[in-house]
């Protein structure tokens, strides 16, 4: 599983909701401060992050808690988004060559398309459920001897 620690900022009944910074790798490296790439990363990623999600603990603005999701889950969301449209993209090239006689670029502007429905065809099954297998969920609460601030 894949976590993170963030604090939460708000509760209303069963639902809470959580910041957590942003980290990102480009801040890691020893050249990060001489890094085009760092610098970029820097100044377009937001600093921290706000969710909304169910928690099975009884928590209080304030309180620090580990949220996690599931390295599966990351996998295949990052497969529906970047593995698809490419498979497509690719895919439809190689058909519509072997099916038809059209021009190269009538077979790629098509297979653009069809990369495009793909990518809409993605996006709505992500959003369609709200997907909740997608989305991160409480695994604790941080005590202070477990993790210092």
């Amino acid at each position: 599983m894949i976590t993170e620690t963030a604090t939460v900022i708000g509760v209303e009944e069963d639902l809470v909701t959580v910041s957590a910074s942003v980290k990102t790798g480009c801040s890691q490296c020893q050249v990060s401060d001489d890094c085009g790439t760092s610098a970029v990363a820097k100044a377009f990623t937001p600093r921290t992050q706000t969710l909304t999600m169910r928690s099975p603990l009884s928590l209080k603005a304030g309180d620090r808690v580990i949220i996690g999701i599931p390295e599966q889950k990351v996998l295949l969301a990052s497969w529906l988004v970047y593995i698809m449209p490419l498979v497509t993209l690719i895919g439809g090239v190689i058909g519509l060559n072997q099916l038809t006689d059209w021009h190269e670029l009538t077979v790629f502007a098509l297979s653009v398309l069809l990369s495009a429905g793909s990518v809409r065809l993605v996006s709505g099954y992500l959003a369609r459920a709200k997907n909740a297998r997608f989305e991160p969920v409480i695994v604790n609460r941080v005590t202070d001897k477990s993790h210092p601030a």
